[in-house]
């Protein structure tokens, strides 16, 4: 894999990771179209997406030093530990069915018109006042469960939980920000499973492939640190649900474009 190309998906998974368009699904599409593309296992993409958790660690640095330093602040730590653990018991039962789907376009074309009509129903989501002090154990369950779903690729991550979270009532722009956060633990642990479960496969790894995966890395985290400030713009603006014209056309297209195959 060439640094170009790593720059390239990295910028992708950036932009893509928190609009609710399916960073996994672009990503899917985007290495089918790359002639010679292999990665072990999923590595490469897991550590795209800890580019983009660097961004979402970066935006709230200073509430995640309040959380962590003052009494307070444990509450929400236990909010996202919860979360996290629901996230887990959907997602690992799935995961090797949702791994496989990353070499099936059709089932990500499908998956993204479920994004699209999802994305499209906040339209009329007004969301609550719940914020950081109002969130609750349960809500934080459910946005976890609905995450670990959205482990497919063409189930936007930010899509699926956002709207869970406006529907459970939690206020628009908490929403967002609890979702982001949410996806860190998250994405952290899919990635020691990645290094763990590919173990052999990256030491036999070169000194480029690790380069690709570093440059891949720092471009998915400057990009998303942009997309993050986009969608929290959105949803404050209540233009969220427009998202939704991208994912159905784009579902429709790849699906077109795939029918009959395998």
């Amino acid at each position: 894999m060439s640094l170009a190309v790593a720059v390239l998906l990295g910028v992708l998974q950036g932009l893509t990771e928190f609009l609710p368009v399916s960073s996994s699904g672009h990503l899917a599409l985007a290495q089918m179209l790359i002639p010679g593309f292999s990665q072990p296992g999923v590595f490469f993409d897991a550590m795209l997406h800890v580019g983009t958790a660097g961004a979402v660690i970066w935006y709230e640095r200073r509430e995640i030093h309040r959380w962590l330093t003052s009494a307070g602040g444990r509450r929400m730590v236990g909010l996202l530990i919860l979360g996290t653990l629901a996230t887990a018991a959907v997602a690992f039962p799935i995961k090797g069915i949702a791994e496989s789907a990353f070499q099936r376009p059709l089932w990500v074309g499908i998956a993204l018109i479920i994004t699209g009509m999802v994305v499209g129903l906040t339209r009329w989501m007004p969301g609550g006042e719940r914020d950081e002090v109002g969130t609750t154990w349960r809500q934080a369950a459910l946005i976890g469960l609905v995450q670990g779903v959205a482990v497919f690729p063409g189930l936007s991550r930010s899509g699926m939980t956002i709207s869970s979270a406006l529907g459970a009532g939690l206020d628009r722009r908490w929403a967002a920000r609890f979702s982001f956060l949410l996806g860190v633990p998250a994405i952290a642990g899919v990635a020691v499973l990645e290094v763990f479960g590919e173990r052999h496969a990256l030491a036999a790894a070169g000194t480029g492939y690790w380069a690709a995966c570093l440059v891949g890395a720092v471009a998915a985290g400057f990009a998303g640190y942009f997309a993050l400030t986009i969608v929290i713009k959105t949803l404050s603006s209540r233009v969220f649900h427009r998202f939704a014209w991208y994912c159905l056309p784009l579902g429709l297209l790849v699906i077109a474009l795939t029918w009959g195959r395998p």
